[in-house]
């Protein structure tokens, strides 16, 4: 995608923006299309795919480079334990639960679910884990 360049009306006459504006825009754009391609170029191998396990190995699959958590921003596992990322459910399950009408929309773009590093397993044998839900932004779409 080409950035777009915006003119607004200033006296008497249309001036461009700013440049540093202009290639502040540019860059950010660019970032998003490689993070976007980045994403569709690793699921093309399995595009219907609608989870990806992958445990103490390589981390999610980012769809944008807004919403991703610092590891601050996920809270310890109950035991005390850091969590970490297990499986991520991928955008393509909207498409099989039929929710694609704006009035019934549950839209994502990627969920990703973090679960505790020690795999405790406490009196109850199920803990409660933590999923961070990343929407599709307006550059990746």
């Amino acid at each position: 995608m080409l950035p777009c360049v915006a003119f607004f009306p200033l006296g008497d006459g249309f001036e461009s923006l700013d440049e540093e504006v202009l290639e502040a825009m540019a860059k950010h754009e660019t970032r998003e299309d490689k993070i976007f391609q980045k994403f569709k170029n690793r699921i093309a191998a399995e595009p219907e795919q609608i989870l990806r396990y992958c445990r103490g190995g390589e981390g999610p699959i980012w769809i944008s480079g807004e919403n991703i958590p610092r590891m601050k921003e996920i809270p310890n596992c109950s035991c005390g334990a850091q969590r970490m990322f297990e499986f991520q459910v991928m955008p393509q399950l909207l498409n099989h639960l039929k929710v694609d009408s704006l009035e019934e929309s549950i839209d994502w773009g990627t969920l990703v679910v973090y679960t505790c590093a020690e795999n405790c397993n406490q009196a109850n044998g199920y803990m409660e884990e933590f999923i961070w839900k990343q929407d599709i932004t307006a550059d990746s779409t």
